[in-house]
């Protein structure tokens, strides 16, 4: 399984997630195909009852994990969607520069 942005083209494999992490991710892409508000996409995609947290030990371990990844990237394009983030920053640079 495989999660890709249409969009910007990014592209995370999902194979390695569990149950409860690919139950979650489902869960998510119905939110996000039913374009809920961007703060509530993220208060449930990195809230504490998110999987994100469940047998990582550090902070690096979750911003790795291609569960993280890619609810990050959902949440971006959500934002971009709903006006609530610019796609590129005011000074004409790349928001990840």
């Amino acid at each position: 399984m495989t999660y890709t942005n249409a969009e910007t083209g990014f592209r995370v494999s999902l194979d390695d997630l569990n149950d409860v992490e690919r139950s979650f991710y489902a869960d998510a892409q119905r939110r996000f195909r039913d374009n809920v508000d961007w703060f509530a996409f993220d208060a449930f995609a990195f809230g504490r009852h998110s999987p994100l947290y469940r047998g990582r030990r550090s902070h690096h371990e979750v911003l790795r994990s291609p569960l993280y990844l890619a609810l990050r990237d959902m949440s971006l394009q959500l934002g971009v969607q709903q006006g609530k983030v610019a796609r590129q920053a005011v000074t004409g640079r790349s928001a990840l520069a």
